[in-house]
């Protein structure tokens, strides 16, 4: 495949993302709506808080070793590129496992503490929780599957599988909430889905690469090691995005109840339009970083400052759309079961400007293995700011004063972020100040905009 044609097709798959993400944000809260009360919608929504972070978070190694194979088969070695794959399947899978387990220790400990929730019993919970833990094992399967499609050059394919499952998951709940209002029944359906999915995505990734799934002869231990810091930083990201978007959840859940949060939820909703315009950003930079040709730290400054600039005006304008039409979009996505708070979503959009802005510095540090530093001030900015929240909810706080930290944790992310990136590009702020007033700038958009209407 040429390159170009692979950018086309990248931003093909990735804007098909966004159309997938916006399916599954704003299609499925309506259908727990339109079949469950605001207190069941409220309690899935707690024990659903950590699953779908988890699993990412075990797949840290698929992640670096995925870097790191592409990088064995752009330099021909082939038999380096198994080993990679190999070694972070190994250890994807026991940290997986590992996590699925603590999950379900941690979750069934805490729950029935949790005041306010619809719960039938005790059964219940105990196995609902067994089957997100399955669910958290067979998601991390599938991202695992990755490496075989980034090494071939594949990776478009792989995003358009990943979006079908996706797709396929919004059904199983639909079928799942129509058909009943237990819990044990829609965690099973997730996780055979995903579990299926899961075989599919290893079938369609060995078509790609076979030489992959070959022992290369090369001790395991020698590839791990080096990858063992950045699958840790990789594992971090998900969980700080977890600790930032759940873990608010489940203090909000401790403090106003389940009928609250799901007003909280569905606003949160909405606000994350800004985030699927980072998730684009962000992808689209790193799965083709490896694949850049000739100067590559030119290409990758000239990005930097002009994705930078297109993502403060994006989200400004985003931000005002939302803060417009979001009394009556919230009326209509919960069927008038919650209302529209502006000030806990205009905090809510100020924290996702902050992700939007670090996009493209993490975007450029993650792709050169380069990014457990920042990572680790994101998590400790992050784990500060929900201790903040915790004790401003304890306090009887109002609403907007508890997700308020959430704009110290966002910082924590961009500064150091920022720093490191213009640090490994050899720029200074003043020299990036002078790049985004630049006149190259506008040049730089309108050849980004001619390539995406290529794409379509």
């Amino acid at each position: 495949m040429s390159s170009q044609a692979r950018i086309r097709k990248g931003i093909a798959a990735h804007a098909s993302t966004l159309v997938t993400r916006i399916a599954v944000q704003f299609v499925t809260l309506p259908i727990f709506f339109a079949s469950w009360s605001a207190d069941r919608v409220g309690t899935w929504l707690v024990l659903f808080a950590v699953p779908a972070y988890v699993a990412i978070a075990a797949t840290g190694f698929a992640a670096a070793g995925g870097n790191s194979a592409l990088a064995a088969m752009q330099a021909g070695d082939k038999k380096q590129a198994a080993t990679d794959f190999h070694g972070s399947w190994i250890v994807t899978t026991i940290a997986t496992g590992v996590l699925a387990v603590l999950f379900f220790i941690g979750m069934a400990a805490i729950v029935p503490q949790m005041s306010g929730l619809d719960l039938v019993s005790a059964s219940e919970v105990t196995a609902t929780l067994a089957w997100l833990a399955l669910y958290i094992f067979a998601v991390s399967q599938t991202m695992i599957a990755e490496i075989p499609f980034r090494a071939a050059g594949n990776y478009p394919e792989y995003i358009a599988s990943f979006n079908a499952a996706s797709l396929v998951e919004i059904a199983v709940i639909a079928l799942s909430v129509v058909a009943s209002d237990s819990f044990i029944t829609l965690a099973m359906a997730l996780a055979l889905s995903r579990c299926a999915g899961a075989l599919l995505f290893f079938r369609l990734g060995k078509n790609y690469a076979p030489e992959l799934f070959r022992r290369s002869g090369k001790p395991l231990g020698e590839s791990i090691r080096p990858l063992v810091k950045p699958s840790l930083a990789f594992m971090l990201a998900p969980l700080i995005f977890g600790i930032n978007l759940q873990g608010f959840v489940l203090v909000l859940g401790l403090s106003v109840g389940a009928a609250a949060l799901a007003g909280f939820v569905a606003t949160r909703t909405l606000t994350r339009i800004i985030d699927l315009y980072t998730n684009f950003t962000y992808a689209s930079q790193f799965y083709e970083s490896g694949h850049f040709e000739g100067p590559k730290e030119d290409i990758q400054r000239r990005l930097l400052a002009t994705m930078t600039l297109i993502s403060l005006l994006a989200c400004v304008a985003l931000s005002v759309f939302l803060l417009g039409v979001g009394p009556g979009l919230q009326d209509l996505y919960t069927l008038g079961q919650t209302s529209f708070d502006p000030l806990v979503a205009a905090i809510l959009l100020a924290a996702a400007t902050l992700r939007a802005l670090a996009a493209s510095p993490t975007a450029i540090l993650a792709a050169a293995n380069l990014h457990s530093r920042y990572m680790t001030a994101y998590l400790a900015g992050s784990a500060i700011a929900l201790g903040l929240a915790l004790l401003l909810a304890r306090s009887g706080a109002s609403l907007p004063f508890v997700i308020l930290p959430l704009l110290l944790s966002e910082a924590s992310q961009l500064v150091p972020a920022m720093r490191d990136a213009m640090r490994v590009l050899a720029i200074t702020p003043a020299q990036f100040l002078r790049m985004l007033a630049s006149r190259q700038r506008l040049g730089d958009i309108r050849a980004l905009l001619n390539q995406l209407r290529r794409s379509r």
